[in-house]
């Protein structure tokens, strides 16, 4: 986080989403046109599941796709 901050300077880093089924959330969002940074979704913190989706995605934010 801190050489975000240095390189890219304040604002929002990454924002998630709550999604039923993250494999499911990943496959819409590349067949839209979204850029993956994951190729299949992974464990996250707590029992989550997660995928992300490259910030060029989303005008510079990166989006963390988290199931539950």
């Amino acid at each position: 986080m801190a050489k975000y901050l240095a390189a890219k300077g304040e604002g929002i880093h990454h924002v998630g989403y709550r999604v039923a089924n993250c494999e499911e959330a990943l496959d819409r969002a590349v067949a839209s046109g979204a850029r993956a940074i994951d190729a299949e979704p992974r464990p996250g913190s707590r029992g989550t599941t997660v995928a992300f989706l490259h910030p060029k995605t989303a005008f510079g934010t990166l989006i963390e796709l988290v199931q539950e």
